[in-house]
């Protein structure tokens, strides 16, 4: 949900007498679960210099299944950026 739409629906709220404070909340609440910030996608060389490892590595990752792609097409593979970054914040194995 997109935040102008959640500050629609607290307005909404808001205005709404016959909503109780703790309605409002738990509504609220629930909208804001569904939020995920949008992912960003990083080439295999980014993805490296964030792991301080050489782009073969990445590749190595990928096929043990500790790292996922995503294919913008045959060609054109990139790496989420928030998944990179939580797989270097859990420390790296070695995969040779």
């Amino acid at each position: 949900m997109k935040a102008a739409t959640q500050k629609l629906i607290e307005a909404v709220l808001v205005a709404d007498e016959s909503v109780t404070p703790e309605q409002r909340a738990e509504i609220l609440r629930a909208c804001s679960q569904g939020v995920r910030p949008k992912p960003k996608h990083v080439g295999v060389r980014q993805a490296a210099q964030v792991l301080g490892c050489h782009p073969k590595t990445i590749y190595r990752y990928v096929r043990k299944g500790l790292l996922h792609t995503v294919h913008y097409s045959c060609r054109k593979v990139r790496f989420d950026l928030n998944e990179v970054e939580a797989f270097a914040a859990s420390g790296l194995p070695d995969v040779r």
